[in-house]
Formats: C-alpha cells, sequence, structure tokens
C-alpha cells in the first residue's frame, strides 16, 4: 500500500524507505526520516494531536515516519498519559493549526474491571460501569465540539485484548468483556455516523489482524505499550492510511479492460458461451470483480471501459450474458477500438474535463500497463499480475478511492458525467445559449454554514481546474476564514432538467485592513458545471453581497497551478485590472464594486442574507 504513496520520490529516498518498511527496524526508520526531510518538497504540514490511554512515545517514530510517506511534513503533539477529557477541555492554541485529534483507548484501560468480572460485581455492577463509558464516550465528542469544532476528530474503536483468560465466558454474556466491547464500539460508530467532522479510527478491525499477529506481552508488561516493532510500524502505515483522505484527493476514475478483466476468456474467440463468469471458481473471482467495481461507481467513482476490441462484440457481452453484473450504461465513457489505450485514457479525460492523475488504470496485460505507466506516469497502476485473485486483491487493498464521508453528490456523479460526456458543451457553439436554456438550469445562493460545510471543505480539497488560488483549506481553515467580521461565504447549489446537482461552485472572501476592501481567497468549480455560466452566477450574487454590505473595491490573484490555465484571465474578463504580476501569480484589483449580469439562461432562487 505504502509502495503506491512513494512512487514519484527519488530513489534514495523510496529504497530507504521500502527497507523500513520490511525490517521495522527503529534504525532504518529514523535513516528513511532523516533522508525525507531533505527533500524541498515534503508535502503539506499536518498537524495531529494524539491522545491516548496507552503509551504511544515509544510509537511516535513510527507513526512519524508512516505520515511522513503520505507524503506530509506531520508536526505530532502527545497528550499526557490518560488525560484525554483534560486536553480536549483545554483552551486551542491560537499558534497551531491543528488538522486532525485522534483519540486511542484500550479496555485495558478505559474498563479494566470487565477482564475480571467475577471480582467486579458480575453482572448488575459491570453493567453499570459499562453505561458509564458510554456516557463518556459522549461527552468526549461533545466536549471536542464545544472547544474544537472545526477540527477532525477520530475516535478509536476498542480492540479486543490479545490477552484475556476465559474467552468463551467473555462472550456468552452482556456483562462479557467481549460483548461490552461490541457495544461501546457500535457506539462509536453510531456517533460517527450522526455527527459531521467525527470519524472512526477503527483499531478493532487492524487489531483482528495486524495487532493480534504483533502482540508483544513483555512491552504490555513493562511500557504499557502492546506491539512489538513489527506492530508499532502496522499502526503506523494504519493512522496514516486513514488520516490520508484528509490530506490527499482520492481518484476519480478507474479505467479498466474487459478480456480476462470482468470475464474469463475474449470475447471475439469465445463467443458468450466462451465467457468464464460464473457463481463456481473461476468464474466467481471475475463475478466478485464485477461486484466490487459497481459498488465503486455507486460510490462516486467513474468506470471508463477502455477495450481493444470492435465495439458490436464488447457490448454482445454485456447484453447478453446472463450473469453479468455490470451494464453498458455503468461506465460514463467507453473506448473500444484499437487505438492506444494511453491514447483512449488521454481523450476520456479531455471528455470529462479531469486531470490524468484523477485515474486509475486496471489491465490483465503486462504490455498494456508498463505502456500506460510510462505515457502516462500520473495514472496510477492499480494491478501488478493478471491474475484475476491478484486484481481482486488490488481492488480490496487500494486506498485510491478511499474518503471519510459519501455525499449526495458522490452518489450522484455518474449520471451527471454520464450526462456531460454524451452531450459535451463544446459541441454547441452554434446556439450555446439556446442549449443551455434547455438544460433549465436554477441555482440556489446558500451562505455557507454547518449543513453544506462538508460539501465546501472537500471541493476545495478536490478542485483544480476552475480554482483560481488553488487553496486547500481545512475545515478549521474555513470556519476561522468565516469567522472574521465581515466574511462572505457562498455556495451555488444547481438543479438542472437532469436532477439536483448539488453545490458546485464556492467563494470565499475576507476583509482586508483598508476600508471597505474585501480580498477573494477562493473561487471555484466543480468541473462537472464547467461551460454552463454558474461562475458569473455566483460572481453576481457575491457582488450584491458585497455592496449589501457598503464594500467598494475587491481584490484578488491567480495563482498559477499545473491545472488550473482553464482560469488564467478570468479576472481579466470580469473587470479587473492587473495590480502585479510575476511568473505563477497575478494581483488584481477592482477598484468599484457594480452590479453583474446574471446570466440570462439561469433561474435564481432566493438567498438568506447572512447577518
Amino acid at each position: 500500500m505504502y509502495r503506491q504513496w512513494i512512487r514519484a520520490l527519488p530513489d534514495e529516498q523510496r529504497a530507504a524507505i521500502i527497507e523500513a518498511g520490511e525490517t521495522a527496524a527503529l534504525s532504518k526508520v529514523r535513516r528513511a526520516l532523516r533522508l525525507l526531510q531533505t527533500l524541498e518538497q515534503k508535502g503539506p504540514r499536518f498537524e495531529v494531536e494524539l491522545l491516548s490511554s496507552q503509551n504511544l512515545e515509544p510509537v511516535l517514530p513510527y507513526l512519524q515516519f508512516a505520515l511522513s510517506c503520505l507524503p506530509s511534513e506531520p508536526q505530532l503533539h502527545l497528550a499526557p498519559l490518560d488525560d484525554i477529557e483534560g486536553y480536549v477541555a483545554r483552551p486551542a492554541e491560537s499558534d497551531r493549526l491543528l488538522h486532525a485529534r485522534v483519540v486511542i483507548w484500550r479496555v485495558e484501560e478505559v474498563l479494566p474491571e470487565v477482564l475480571f468480572p467475577l471480582s467486579h460485581g458480575f453482572p448488575d455492577q459491570l453493567l453499570g460501569r459499562i453505561e458509564q463509558v458510554l456516557e463518556r464516550v459522549e461527552r468526549l465528542v461533545s466536549l471536542h465540539r464545544k472547544f474544537a469544532p472545526g477540527v477532525p476528530l477520530f475516535i478509536s474503536t476498542l480492540p479486543l485484548p490479545s490477552h484475556l483468560a476465559n474467552r468463551l465466558f467473555s462472550s456468552q454474556h452482556e456483562a462479557g468483556a467481549l460483548a461490552a466491547i461490541a457495544r461501546i464500539n457500535s457506539r462509536i460508530y453510531n456517533l460517527a455516523g450522526a455527527r459531521g467532522g467525527v470519524h472512526v479510527l477503527d483499531v478493532a478491525d487492524w487489531a483482528a489482524t495486524q495487532g493480534a499477529a504483533h502482540a508483544d506481552v513483555l512491552l504490555e508488561m513493562m511500557a504499557r505499550q502492546p506491539w512489538s516493532a513489527t506492530g508499532q510500524l502496522s499502526f503506523g502505515f494504519f493512522l496514516a492510511r486513514s488520516l490520508r483522505p484528509l490530506l490527499v484527493p482520492r481518484r476519480k476514475a478507474l479505467a479498466l479492460d474487459l478480456d480476462n478483466t470482468l470475464w474469463g476468456g475474449v470475447i471475439a474467440e469465445d463467443d458468450i458461451g466462451g465467457l468464464v463468469l460464473s457463481h463456481d471458481f473461476p468464474g466467481n473471482v471475475h463475478l466478485r470483480i464485477q461486484r466490487e467495481l459497481l459498488e465503486l461507481r455507486n460510490r462516486g467513482i467513474l468506470l471508463v471501459l477502455l477495450s481493444k476490441n470492435n465495439e458490436a462484440d464488447a457490448k454482445q457481452g454485456f447484453d447478453s450474458h446472463p450473469e453479468m453484473i455490470l451494464k453498458w450504461e455503468d461506465f460514463v465513457v467507453r473506448k473500444v477500438d484499437w487505438n492506444h489505450k494511453h491514447e483512449n485514457l488521454r481523450d476520456a479525460a479531455a471528455e470529462l474535463k479531469l486531470g490524468l492523475d484523477s485515474f486509475v488504470f486496471l489491465d490483465d496485460s503486462d504490455y498494456e500497463r508498463e505502456q500506460m505507466r510510462q505515457a502516462i506516469p500520473e495514472v496510477l497502476i492499480l494491478n501488478e499480475s493478471g491474475d484475476p485473485l491478484q486484481i481482486l486483491r488490488a481492488l480490496w487493498e487500494t486506498d485510491a478511492f478511499e474518503s471519510l464521508t459519501l455525499t449526495e453528490e458522490d452518489r450522484q456523479r455518474h449520471h451527471d458525467y454520464s450526462v456531460r460526456a454524451g452531450r459535451n458543451v463544446e459541441g454547441h457553439n452554434d446556439d450555446l445559449e439556446g442549449f443551455l436554456r434547455s438544460l433549465e438550469m436554477e441555482v440556489t445562493i446558500e451562505h455557507i454554514e454547518h449543513s453544506n460545510l462538508e460539501r465546501v471543505v472537500t471541493m476545495l480539497s478536490k478542485t483544480n481546474q476552475f480554482n483560481l488560488t488553488t487553496r486547500r483549506h481545512s475545515r478549521a481553515e474555513v470556519q476561522r476564514l468565516l469567522e472574521q467580521q465581515g466574511a462572505i461565504g457562498l455556495a451555488l447549489r444547481l438543479r438542472d432538467k437532469f436532477g439536483d446537482q448539488g453545490i458546485v461552485a464556492v467563494l470565499l472572501a475576507v476583509p482586508v485592513p483598508e476600508e471597505g476592501t474585501l480580498n477573494v481567497d477562493s473561487f471555484l468549480v466543480s468541473c462537472r458545471a464547467l461551460g454552463r455560466g454558474v461562475e458569473d452566477a455566483l460572481w453576481s450574487a457575491m457582488l450584491e453581497e458585497a455592496r449589501r454590505r457598503t464594500y467598494h473595491r475587491v481584490e484578488a490573484a491567480y495563482f498559477a497551478s499545473a491545472k488550473n490555465q482553464l482560469v488564467a484571465n478570468f479576472y481579466d474578463r470580469l473587470g479587473f485590472r492587473r495590480d502585479a504580476q510575476n511568473t505563477n501569480a497575478v494581483r488584481y484589483v477592482l477598484d468599484r464594486i457594480e452590479t453583474a449580469a446574471f446570466p440570462p439562461w439561469i433561474a435564481r432562487s432566493s438567498v438568506n442574507h447572512a447577518e
């Protein structure tokens, strides 16, 4: 897993990381860390608080190492042992911008009585203690939301003890250790599902395979630290993987092959009856691959078909095989021809208006994978061999598509991109306005608040093409910006004849010391709404809001990136004058705020003004 994270690093650093990962030797870990710190590009600074009921001091080098591989520049702050609630309730440090808070606890410290039930009032007294722990979990979340509401909170589940006498008895009663742990963990899952910004660090899941395999009873007794060096490194990578979505946006699309991938056999040679796709081995492996792919599609990952085949043959496989799970329409783009797959992937990326680094590639052919790797190194190659079981394992193990939340926009994404690929706005230049009117678009301008903050932060972390500054603000940073007196935060929600497209544009503006002046911190539009004029709708709404608040001047900037050339002249079009510029940035000023025309092909709902 971590080898995918480090594939772009220089050879010396990559080799040191692999050696440390294979040996778990502390000296190798520290050497790899030293080499990583010599890099000019270390990744973003990442401030993480660790609050624990077990001793994490010996584990810190492994955690630092794993988080550095993301890549990031981690700053770990370890709270005093066992002072979880006290640490959460203290005033935040004004000079530290925290990106995540992690709570790690075990039943050995949180509820030790349950390990020795008959010595601690089994069952009634123990049931009362279990209730107290459940209340403690609730109280901890409430304290966090009170004192650090914008900081993502990760609460660990309780792992099963590696060393527990009378395990059978512990599973037979609700006051037994195993049942108590399951009940507490269930409460943690429920809290994460019900409250934004609260997430599960599923240590119980990790410990079921890795923790138990690397338990060290000597370290447990000597240092209140239960894992061997290999276990500590494994936990470090588990923590890094769990926090990675805060730093690295997930890949958006999976481009994949047909023959010997979705099914066994070659459709042009074996016909429908010869394809290997059934409920018995080996056909059930391909069936499971298709189930996993359909689940990805339903989570908002775009499926792109790249196959060297006759299109009629390929389509017949989907239409006629009785066991086929995926449908022809489950692919937003289908490139079935005899062109090079890397050329077809570039074309698909252009049609979908996605960057090449948004793609993952899956193919049974060593030749195709190697050609893709060399032609487009930004594309992540998912599998290492054409063995169907290895392909299936690669789908299970990859973190390329992982996210902490699932939004309605994610569920809708396949439909949105299918519509885009099918109609292609640029193909309607003869009567573009007429075409846009036919979409029956209606927008609602919303103020950024708790109900839409999650989507806003997601857009800030992912949007590339239409993004004037590419600032990747965290939830806490957005809240801090909006808390400034006079700040304006707007989100645009779009509906069209195809349905509710959700929030597709965001604008953040904050006051500057010069009286009556706003600075546009961030202005971005989702790639699935490009070419529709929603950016002009949002800008018009922002100017109205600015005039209402008596602003008369706007400052803005364009920071060039590898992907946002699309908006290089956007502020020029809006009437700004260039105030200063260098190779990578242009500073703009709008000396006088006037109203801007709202696109006539877009209907507008009312907006409630923020006070």
